[in-house]
C-alpha cells in the first residue's frame, strides 16, 4: 500500500536508512565547505599529467635538448628555459621536483586542519629522505652545501638552510644536527626512538636519554638504509592512525592506500634481503623489525614471512594471498642465485620495485574516481614522483641511445581507457 511504501522509504526521518544517507550527507558537505577548492585544484592538477602523445615526442628526442623542447608543450612549460646548454639529468630531474614542490606548497597555503597536518605528513617522508643523505655525507666528512643538488625539495625544512649554509662545520660533529633533526623536524620523535632502539643494548643509557655527544658514535655503527627504513616504518604507521582517527571516506580510500603500501615495504624488505646477512638466523629479527604493524599480510602474513630465509620458504608463506604471490612469481627470477645472475638485467628479470611501480600507479589512479577525501593529495603526489621518474629515465635511455626500451621501461599514467 501507499502507506507502507511511505514508511519503507530511506528519507522518511527516523528510517535507518535515512540516518546512514543523512551522516554521509553531512560528511560530504562539511567537507566542500573545508575543502572544497583545495580537492578541485588538486582533481585540476590530474590533467596535466602527461599523455601517450607527450611521451612519443620525448621518446623521439635525440638530445636533452630536444626533450626541453617537448617538454615546453606540456603543462611543465618553460622550466628549463633559464637551464645553460648542455643539459643533464639531474638538471632535468631537479626542476621537475621543484615544480612539484611549488604546487604541493601552492596547495598546502590553501588548506585548513585537518588537512593542512595531511599535508605535513606526506612532506615528512621526503624530510627522512633529507636526513638520511645528510647524515650519511656528515659520516663521510663532506659538507651539506655540497650535497644541495641531491635535496628532495618536499623535504625541506627550516633547520636546513642552518645545516646547508657554508659555514656550517659538520667536523664539529653531530651536536648540532642532532639538534635541529630533533628539534626543528616533524620526523624528531622517530629519529629519537631510532636512537634509543640503536642503542638498546646499553640500557642504561636508552633508559636516561641519548646524550648529543653520543649520537655520532651510534650513527656510525649503523646501517643507514635500515635506518631510513626503520624512520619510514614509524612515518607510516604514524600517518595509519592519523588517517584511522579522520574517518569517514578517507580513513576507507587512504587507509587502502597506506595498507597497500605497508604490505609492500613488507615485500620489498623480505625480498631484498634473501641471499644477504639479513636472512641469516642471527639477523632476522634486524630485518624482521622493518615490517609495519598494520596492512593487508598483518598479522597472519607478516608473522609467517618473519620465519622465511630462502624463495621456497617465501612462497610458503605468500600462499593464501594470490595477489602477492602471483608478483613473487613474476619476481623470483631476480632473486634467485645462480651463477649468471651479473645478467639479470639483460635477461629482462624484473625486480619487486619495478612491479610495485606499477601497481602504485593503478592504485593511486583509483583514488580519483571517489570524492570527498584526502587521499587524492597523496595520490597526485605519488603519480607526479611517477612521472618524473618517467622523464628521468627517458632522459637516461637517450643519453645511452636504448631509446627502444623506453615503452618496457616507463609506467604510463591515466592512460586513456577503451
Amino acid at each position: 500500500s501507499r502507506r507502507n511504501r511511505y514508511f519503507s522509504c530511506p528519507r522518511v526521518l527516523g528510517h535507518p536508512g535515512c540516518r546512514r544517507s543523512g551522516s554521509v550527507a553531512m560528511e560530504l558537505s562539511a567537507f566542500n565547505i573545508q575543502h572544497g577548492f583545495c580537492e578541485a585544484v588538486v582533481r585540476g592538477l590530474r590533467s596535466g599529467f602527461l599523455g601517450p602523445e607527450d611521451y612519443r615526442r620525448l621518446a623521439t628526442s635525440d638530445t636533452l635538448d630536444d626533450m626541453r623542447s617537448a617538454l615546453e608543450e606540456t603543462d611543465y612549460g618553460t622550466f628549463l628555459q633559464d637551464e645553460p646548454s648542455p643539459l643533464l639529468v639531474s638538471t632535468i630531474s631537479k626542476k621537475c621536483y621543484e615544480k612539484l614542490a611549488d604546487e604541493f606548497r601552492y596547495l598546502k597555503a590553501q588548506t585548513v586542519e585537518p588537512l593542512t597536518t595531511f599535508m605535513d605528513f606526506i612532506a615528512r617522508e621526503k624530510m627522512i629522505d633529507n636526513v638520511c643523505m645528510i647524515i650519511q655525507g656528515a659520516l663521510n666528512n663532506k659538507a651539506p652545501v655540497e650535497m644541495q643538488e641531491k635535496v628532495h625539495p618536499l623535504g625541506v625544512f627550516e633547520g636546513m638552510r642552518v645545516i646547508m649554509s657554508e659555514t656550517f662545520d659538520v667536523q664539529g660533529g653531530f651536536d648540532d644536527v642532532y639538534r635541529i633533526f630533533l628539534v626543528d623536524t616533524p620526523i624528531g620523535p622517530y629519529f629519537d626512538e631510532y636512537l634509543r632502539e640503536a642503542d638498546r643494548e646499553k640500557d642504561e643509557m636508552a633508559r636516561a636519554g641519548i646524550e648529543t655527544s653520543q649520537v655520532g658514535n651510534i650513527l656510525t655503527k649503523q646501517d643507514l638504509e635500515i635506518m631510513k627504513a626503520t624512520l619510514k616504518k614509524a612515518w607510516l604507521e604514524d600517518f595509519n592512525l592519523f588517517v584511522q582517527g579522520l574517518g569517514g571516506t578517507t580513513a576507507e580510500v587512504m587507509g587502502h592506500m597506506l595498507k597497500m603500501e605497508a604490505d609492500f615495504r613488507v615485500l620489498l624488505v623480505t625480498l631484498n634481503a634473501l641471499n644477504t646477512d639479513l636472512s641469516t638466523e642471527s639477523k632476522l629479527q634486524d630485518r624482521n623489525a622493518l615490517y609495519p604493524s598494520f596492512g593487508y599480510l598483518y598479522p597472519e602474513g607478516t608473522k609467517e614471512l618473519r620465519k622465511v630465509w630462502n624463495e621456497t620458504t617465501v612462497r610458503a608463506a605468500l600462499e593464501p594471498y594470490s595477489k602477492y604471490l602471483q608478483l613473487f612469481d613474476q619476481v623470483k627470477q631476480f632473486y634467485e642465485t645462480e651463477s649468471g645472475a651479473p645478467d639479470r638485467a639483460a635477461t629482462g628479470c624484473q625486480s619487486i620495485e619495478d612491479l610495485i611501480y606499477t601497481e602504485n600507479v593503478q592504485m593511486y589512479e583509483m583514488a580519483f574516481e571517489q570524492q570527498y577525501h584526502f587521499g587524492v593529495f597523496y595520490a597526485w603526489v605519488k603519480l607526479r614522483e611517477q612521472e618524473i621518474r618517467n622523464i628521468r629515465w627517458i632522459a637516461n635511455m637517450v643519453i645511452l641511445s636504448t631509446k627502444e626500451h623506453i615503452d618496457s621501461t616507463i609506467v604510463p599514467i591515466f592512460q586513456p581507457r577503451l
